[in-house]
């Protein structure tokens, strides 16, 4: 019996898809993924330089890549190619000096606690 690889059920590139304002001042995303039932996702984020990022609270944990530039998140400087684990029940408030782009996925909510 052949098997055959598993296809993606979402694939497109993502160049090709514009970036979108955030509520917060000097940050852009691009949806890549969200199911609605669950609040789970995956975002590509741009940060301008000299941003803070609103306080959230993490429900279900998030994983951050940082593709570009730098990002600040606990007191701890991460540079291209950094990753980052914030668990599920914490609060962050990154910021970012020089900018950034981000890819960041989400098994659950991410409140904005400044809405």
């Amino acid at each position: 019996m052949t098997q055959h690889a598993a296809q993606p059920d979402v694939l497109f590139d993502t160049d090709a898809l514009p970036w979108t304002c955030a509520q917060a001042k000097g940050v852009s995303y691009k949806s890549l993924r969200y199911e609605g039932e669950t609040h789970s996702g995956a975002v590509l984020i741009h940060m301008c330089p000299e941003t803070e990022y609103p306080e959230n609270l993490v429900h279900k944990g998030m994983d951050i890549l940082v593709l570009d530039g730098e990002l600040t998140i606990a007191e701890t400087a991460l540079h291209r190619g950094s990753y980052a684990h914030v668990p599920a029940g914490a609060r962050t408030a990154p910021t970012t000096r020089e900018g950034c782009v981000l890819f960041v996925t989400f098994p659950g909510r991410v409140e904005n606690l400044h809405s």
